[in-house]
């Protein structure tokens, strides 16, 4: 009888496992069936949404600005707004780094390969030739990595190819597989790498690969490139590393440094900086200050962050894996997490001077929103004006804002990178 029910019970747990199995599959939608995609072959080898519109620069940005412009008076209704400073971009080949996907026409492993982008509201690829937007370093890498990646040894099952490039005509390409580059049936890891160290010694560009947990680096020691960029007459010294977030558009960034140098100059005291990324910010700041302490949550970019410091010579910063959670409970309480006593850093002993924030789009959280109303002087980079506009009228009963800044990093689109400087009111 004991078996019978443990036999009766485990059927019944069969059952309910195989019911939830199968209210969980994924049922076909109704209607009728989506046609399939087709590659489409623009005019001039370059999709809509890749292509510069000079003659109507102008025209996008002043609209893109007003927009700003709205956005902070509502959130400072009370206040009187500083004149917005417009810092512009160049019309053509400003973007240093792309990103297309690749679309097979045709059977692996003889078929042929395309860079595709896609068409706001279109599910077709379309074709890309050239682009515009992108430096001229992309443009002339373009056409080599096309034809390198016909070949199924470089070309299988090849999911996107990225490009980063600096200033400094410094270049990555890196190669995106479904495949397993690592014990792959079809080619050794060995056959890869020597594909890619031809196109390395065709282009002089450092190729990475990528598939699933492994990826691997032709042609430099690592996967970094080198960037230089000029604060009045200081140049800075920057890598960049493969898959971080950097700013695309090098032109402009330099314009955004420049300005928050300028704003933050003759500083009195000390400066702590949340979201510091791998230190873009941080390298030009800190000669205005005593002393820096800038967080990140990132341990691949804490380490980019003191790599940059070392390079250009700064030695009054520290660079702290925090939370801002930790952050914030040790300047309300006076107290010093433990990560930042191992960098001999008192919080306690900083005061509340000056903050630089640089989120993400989604702004400012309630931590870091609390954290900012404590200090007298906030530097605010925004990507999105709305949440700007939103966490400025989280300060706005204790701080004014004393400077506004527009820097068009990228043009022909609706988004606007912006800047503020909050002065806490007496």
């Amino acid at each position: 009888m004991f078996a019978l029910r443990r036999s009766t019970t485990r059927c019944v747990a069969l059952l309910q496992v195989a019911a939830a199995l199968s209210r969980g599959r994924r049922r076909r939608p109704s209607g009728p069936r989506l046609p399939p995609k087709v590659l489409r072959r623009p005019e001039g080898g370059v999709p809509a949404v890749a292509r510069c519109h000079p003659e109507l620069y102008d025209e996008l940005l002043k609209e893109k600005v007003a927009t700003l412009e709205a956005s902070l008076r509502s959130a400072t209704s009370y206040a009187p707004l500083p004149t917005v400073e417009v810092h512009e971009s160049q019309r053509e080949h400003f973007r240093m780094r792309a990103a297309f996907q690749v679309w097979h026409v045709g059977d692996e492993p003889d078929c042929s390969r395309h860079l595709v982008m896609y068409e706001h509201g279109n599910r077709d690829p379309h074709e890309i030739d050239r682009f515009p937007m992108g430096s001229r370093k992309i443009n002339e890498l373009m056409p080599i990595v096309r034809e390198a990646i016909q070949p199924a040894v470089l070309g299988r099952k090849i999911i996107d190819v990225r490009f980063l490039t600096t200033q400094t005509d410094d270049a990555l390409i890196a190669l995106a597989y479904n495949r397993d580059l690592k014990g792959c049936k079809e080619f050794t890891t060995e056959e890869w790498q020597d594909a890619a160290r031809d196109l390395h010694q065709k282009t002089g560009a450092t190729v990475v690969g990528r598939s699933r947990k492994f990826k691997v680096v032709v042609g430099s020691g690592d996967d970094t490139v080198t960037e230089v960029l000029k604060v009045h007459e200081r140049a800075l010294t920057y890598a960049q590393q493969e898959g971080a977030f950097t700013q695309p558009n090098a032109g402009v960034c330099e314009k955004m440094l420049t300005w928050a140098h300028d704003a933050t100059l003759n500083s009195e005291g000390d400066l702590c900086e949340l979201y510091c990324g791998g230190g873009t910010f941080t390298v030009a700041l800190a000669p205005n200050f005593d002393r820096v302490v800038a967080t990140e949550l990132s341990k691949a970019s804490v380490a980019l962050a003191e790599r940059n410091l070392a390079t250009n010579a700064v030695e009054n910063v520290r660079v702290a894996r925090v939370p801002a959670e930790e952050v914030a409970g040790a300047l309300k309480t006076g107290t010093t997490p433990r990560r930042l006593q191992n960098l001999d850093v008192d919080l306690s002993q900083m005061g509340r001077g000056s903050l630089f924030v640089d989120p993400p789009r989604a702004g400012l959280d309630e931590t870091c929103s609390q954290i900012a109303a404590g200090f007298d002087r906030v530097i605010y980079v925004s990507c999105n004006p709305e949440t700007l506009a939103r966490d400025v009228r989280l300060l706005a009963p204790t701080h004014s804002i004393e400077r506004v800044a527009a820097f068009d990093q990228f043009p022909y689109t609706d988004h606007l990178e912006c800047g503020v400087v909050l002065e806490r009111r007496a």
